[in-house]
């Protein structure tokens, strides 16, 4: 799920408005396939709710590891990849969808399935235009390949590669 050969961009993914992915159950991962040193140079501070709703600081690093070809920015899952991706990008949606707050706060999401879009309008507040940012930086690779057991199998692969691969956009806080 993570060769060159199985990370395409989103540009690739795209066909006039159709999108070339399986309506199928699988794993799937956001990859930031640009220059690191654009990624890193973006906002990587965000202030989640804690314990007791009190503010937590958590920065984004460079933990990635090092035999990873791409940065890895998000792991799923999901019943339908084709329909999950469409989700993340909300293509249909120009401009921002989520206006950055004062002290790096996290707004309230649009959608609760949009983790990639909110993540990239995060990390570049400035950004007028993250889909074409999106478009441009952005990779995405799958696997649907779970022929026993698939529902768990699915499940463990999702925390497997979050705990291997460190993206970004699924750091949450305890609660």
């Amino acid at each position: 799920m993570h060769t060159s050969d199985s990370v395409r961009s989103v540009m690739e993914i795209f066909k006039g408005q159709g999108i070339t992915l399986p309506e199928l159950p699988g794993v799937y991962a956001f990859w930031w396939i640009a220059a690191k040193a654009e990624l890193l140079a973006g906002n990587r501070h965000i202030v989640l709710k804690g314990p007791r709703e009190q503010p937590v600081d958590v920065e984004y690093k460079d933990w990635w590891p090092k035999e990873l070809l791409y940065p890895c920015l998000y792991v799923g899952k999901s019943t339908n990849i084709k329909n999950r991706f469409s989700l993340h990008i909300k293509r249909g949606s120009p401009g921002r969808l989520h206006e950055p707050l004062l002290g790096n706060r996290k707004p309230k999401p649009c959608t609760s399935s949009c983790q990639l879009r909110f993540g990239i309008e995060h990390v570049f507040p400035n950004e007028q235009d993250p889909l074409a940012l999106i478009h441009r930086a952005i990779g995405f690779s799958y696997r649907t390949d779970f022929p026993e057991n698939a529902i768990a199998e699915r499940f463990f692969e999702e925390d497997r590669l979050v705990g291997l691969w460190r993206p970004w956009f699924n750091v949450d806080s305890e609660r």
